[in-house]
This record gives C-alpha cells, sequence and structure tokens, in this order.
C-alpha cells in the first residue's frame, strides 16, 4: 500500500481562542520566533490548501512582502476551494474545479509533500 500525502492544518489563534481576522493581529507581533513556527509550519509542504477568505487575505499582503517566509509562501502552489471566485491572480495559484471533497482525496493519492 502506497503511503497518502497528509493534509496539515495551520491556524493563527490568541491566547484567549481568536481566530478571525488574523491579519489585524499577528503582523505587529511577527518576529523571529513566530517566523520559525510559521516556518516549522510550512516544513515539508509543497502546496497550500486555502478557502475564499483566507487566499484574498493571503494575496492581499503576501506579494508586497520579501524574505525568506515571503519567498516560500508566494512560491509555493496554491489550491483555492470556492465557488465564488473566478479566476486566481497570486503566483502559482489555481482554483480547485469540480467537487472539493474529490479534488482533495486525489490529492493526497499524488505524490509530493505535505498539503
Amino acid at each position: 500500500m502506497t503511503a497518502q500525502r497528509k493534509i496539515t492544518a495551520g491556524l493563527f489563534i490568541s491566547l484567549d481562542g481568536v481566530v478571525e481576522a488574523p491579519d489585524t493581529w499577528h503582523f505587529p507581533y511577527l518576529n523571529d520566533e513566530m517566523e520559525a513556527a510559521v516556518g516549522e509550519m510550512f516544513a515539508g509542504a509543497d502546496t497550500l490548501l486555502l478557502g475564499r477568505k483566507t487566499y484574498e487575505s493571503f494575496a492581499a499582503a503576501w506579494p508586497q512582502r520579501s524574505g525568506e517566509m515571503a519567498d516560500g509562501i508566494n512560491g509555493i502552489r496554491k489550491l483555492v476551494a470556492s465557488t465564488t471566485l473566478t479566476g486566481t491572480d497570486w503566483n502559482n495559484s489555481s482554483l480547485i474545479e469540480g467537487d472539493v471533497v474529490t479534488a482533495v482525496k486525489d490529492l493526497k493519492q499524488q505524490p509530493g509533500g505535505t498539503v
């Protein structure tokens, strides 16, 4: 039996449990320690699986940034699950066509790193 790719979830969450709008509270606190934690989260990944809102938030922020983490996020393959977007403009990003569950199951069967 061939090993399946792993799909992992990375989540920005404050100590008091807030998970919404990380763009409004995590960038002011971005430091070497947080950058290392985010880097570990992406280590081994070759694809980001994003919903529309996260895609739009990331696509508005990361292309204008520079540095090792920005280069990694901007360069990695990005798949976007959305029924409302008609296209993607961010480097290496594309919409998932058809049923998302089927697409993710197919993605798990493909060779590659963590998603």
